[in-house]
């Protein structure tokens, strides 16, 4: 009965008001304003040549801030609900020994761990830094920097299977970490309020600098916020599934 009176809740305002444009539709206030904007301003106004990056994270950097938040409240939601339950980790592959008499040998096995540990893994990160760096200039930027780290920390629990991994956080480490993420969004905009502007009007801070290059900052600060909160919470996340020896609560 709940899902259907939350199907109809959801639906009738769709039915009763069409106020939403066709898709497509050429003569729509997105496309005959909005988009003309953007493309004609963009750069002069962001000083990004990336305009996805000056939508995302200028034009709209309010709306982008909450997406990270949304991402941080889901890593602890994860963390509250398996806060109970059996704190024994889930077997990863590394814990299952090899033998010559299965019928195939697990991919796990085939990882040279000192390679992943001196190669792939420096590898992945210096190229999160470049992604993270080169956001504002070129296809990247927070989101992407951010789920590269924390596949570094998946393949260094799970693939190399060290005692004391490369990131050596537990799910409440990294939660704080997660929440980092927002704040330092966040903070990036109350930084704009001390040179007389609005929140993350990035032509605001308090920088003596030309204002062109006031916008590359800011789109860095919140790139950075953006990194640490998706890397916060992929980890905790992982972490969190990690202690679980079981997913049906009925067998805990």
């Amino acid at each position: 009965m709940t899902i259907i009176m939350l199907i109809v809740v959801i639906t009738v305002p769709f039915i009763a008001f069409d106020v939403l444009p066709a898709i497509g539709d050429p003569e729509s206030p997105p496309n005959s304003h909005v988009s003309d904007y953007y493309i004609e301003h963009a750069i002069d106004e962001c000083n990004s040549p990336n305009m996805v990056t000056a939508v995302i994270v200028d034009y709209r950097a309010f709306d982008t801030m909450f997406e990270t938040t949304v991402m941080f409240l889901a890593g602890i939601s994860v963390v509250l609900i398996m806060a109970n339950k059996p704190r024994r980790r889930i077997p990863s592959p590394g814990d299952f020994k090899r033998t010559r008499n299965t019928g195939g040998t697990p991919i796990y096995q085939t990882i040279n761990k000192d390679v992943m540990i001196s190669t792939i893994e420096p590898l992945i990160l210096i190229y999160a830094m470049y992604v993270l760096f080169h956001g504002e200039v070129s296809l990247g930027g927070g989101f992407q920097a951010g789920a590269l780290i924390g596949m570094t920390y998946l393949l260094d629990v799970m693939a190399v299977k060290r005692d004391k991994p490369i990131m050596n956080l537990t799910k409440f480490m990294s939660a704080a970490i997660a929440g980092l993420g927002p704040f330092i969004y966040a903070l990036t905009g109350i930084i704009c309020f001390i040179g007389g502007g609005l929140y993350l009007q990035y032509n605001k801070l308090p920088f003596n600098i030309h204002e062109a290059e006031l916008h590359s900052i800011g789109i860095t600060a919140v790139e950075i916020g953006v990194t640490i909160g998706v890397a916060g919470t992929i980890i905790t996340i992982l972490n969190a599934l990690r202690e679980r020896i079981s997913f049906d609560d009925d067998n805990d």
